[in-house]
């Protein structure tokens, strides 16, 4: 028990406090300029700072209890700038309690519980990632709707100096879409052949390369991995800004596409043989990996295409609507 409660808060923990950190990097302008497209007004932001001052610690420790309001409550603690002193106490505090409530729950209610959850695996497989996928995508959407973004844009051409950043930042999210899109398509599979849902599901994953590497490199070095996946991610992304996006005018979900042909080339080539190497004892990867691969890049670069010109906010609308009514060629020529 002891044991893992321990590790569940120093899973926490260090979560949270990169969270706090990049909630904390990006301010509260980026929170005010994109939180409207999730109902988060300034007056809004601002009531939470004056409930987060006024109450402190206590507040921390019961946002981290309070379903809902866990990620918020970071975030939150970040963007306002609470001192880190005061955060980390009470973030270990209010996390421990979460996690030893649930820890509970499951120690005195198990078997019940998991005849549950065994009764509706493949639904719970699939909401996990379906959600939050969703949610991401009407976000995006509903984001480049009150930009007034058409299908195509010229978004680097506006604030040439940060391409490359705002680029890493829709390359990150890009990551996290395509993930889920991964995740949500191997459990739906189990739902569309004969075959019991966790055996399909257990025999896709032996031969999907993401998931290969991580049976590979084992639990303790997945810490260190996961966010060098992402770095990969927001690396690409920051490439994509910076020599890509400038050259393409179609469609900003297709330009993403075509760009993602060039890290799908590097896994294909590269990635996929050293993986074959070294996952002989788990088991051949065979095609599945390469039709996996190209699955996830596709979607990554359609949702960095899609995403990268959200960048869009910090300019003027009038900027925003004249180029829109330019054609692609005389708008780049503008640029």
């Amino acid at each position: 028990m002891w044991q893992a409660l321990l590790v569940m808060e120093v899973a926490t923990l260090l979560g949270a406090s990169f969270l706090y950190l990049l909630a904390a990097r990006a301010g509260r302008g980026l929170v005010y300029r994109y939180g409207r497209y999730m109902h988060l007004t300034p007056e809004r932001l601002d009531r939470a700072e004056r409930w987060l001052l006024r109450r402190g610690s206590m507040a921390i420790v019961l946002g981290r209890v309070t379903p809902g309001l866990r990620i918020a409550t970071v975030i939150a603690c970040g963007v306002f700038e609470v001192p880190l002193w005061r955060f980390l106490p009470s973030l270990a505090l209010g996390a421990f309690l979460y996690i030893l409530m649930y820890t509970l729950l499951g120690y005195f209610l198990g078997p019940t519980v998991l005849d549950v959850v065994a009764a509706v695996h493949l639904p719970l497989g699939v909401l996990g990632s379906l959600v939050p996928l969703i949610l991401l995508l009407v976000w995006i959407a509903r984001a480049r709707r009150a930009l007034d973004l058409g299908p195509t844009t010229e978004a680097g051409a506006a604030d040439r100096r940060h391409r490359w950043r705002d680029g890493a930042v829709a390359g990150g999210l890009a990551t996290v879409v395509s993930t889920l899109t991964m995740n949500v398509l191997v459990h739906a599979a189990g739902g569309l052949v004969l075959l019991e849902p966790g055996d399909l599901i257990e025999r896709t994953r032996a031969r999907l390369a993401v998931l290969v590497f991580v049976q590979i490199i084992g639990p303790v070095l997945l810490l260190a991995a996961v966010p060098a996946f992402m770095a990969v991610g927001v690396f690409w992304g920051a490439v994509y800004a910076e020599w890509v996006e400038p050259h393409l005018h179609w469609p900003d979900w297709l330009s993403g596409v075509f760009f993602a042909l060039l890290p799908l080339s590097v896994a294909l080539v590269v990635v996929l043989p050293l993986l074959g190497s070294a996952s002989t004892a788990v088991e051949p990867l065979g095609p599945l990996a390469a039709v996996s691969e190209a699955v996830r890049h596709l979607a990554y670069g359609a949702a960095l295409g899609v995403t990268y010109p959200l960048r869009l906010a910090r300019v003027p609308a009038r900027w925003r609507r004249t180029r829109a009514n330019l054609p692609a060629s005389v708008a780049h020529s503008t640029s």
